[in-house]
């Protein structure tokens, strides 16, 4: 199976594949770590798929992320390095989230959930600012809420 490599973050929380996209010291890494720290702190699973590079591939009409097999397991950690942690190799994806500078943001936007195609796949998205992973992690959780009325909060 191929697929395209992406400059993004997979996660998964709960039963949420989550990809993050931004530029190189946006804070993809961060929001990661942050994101998988917040399921675990309320019992559901957060586990990694890939930090900095993910393989996508369109599979039955669903988005599917991969780890390259150089990186599965490995994070880095501005200042510690690349360090080993718990990951799976695979995962759906269900929304992306798109880091950008906060100024870039509408403040009250008509929609703050919107939609991106990757791979044929169309996907909910959702845009957060770029080093702001409490803010981020806020705008994420209302975002799953709205997409996911039924669902548990993972987050």
């Amino acid at each position: 199976m191929t697929g395209q490599s992406v400059h993004a973050n997979c996660l998964v929380v709960g039963t949420r594949g989550i990809l993050i996209q931004g530029e190189s010291g946006s804070g993809k890494s961060e929001l990661t770590d942050t994101l998988i720290t917040a399921a675990r702190a309320s019992g559901n699973l957060g586990v990694l798929v890939a930090d900095d590079r993910v393989v996508l591939s369109a599979e039955r009409g669903q988005l599917v992320a991969r780890a390259p097999g150089s990186i599965l397991g490995l994070m880095e950690v501005r200042g510690a390095g690349v360090q080993a942690t718990q990951a799976i190799s695979a995962a759906k994806v269900h929304i992306v989230v798109s880091l950008r500078p906060i100024g870039t943001m509408e403040r009250l936007p008509d929609n703050s959930v919107t939609r991106q195609n990757l791979e044929t796949v169309s996907l909910p998205a959702l845009t957060c600012p770029a080093n702001r992973p409490d803010v981020s992690l806020r705008l994420l959780r209302w975002g799953l809420r709205t997409l996911f009325p039924a669902s548990p909060d993972y987050i």
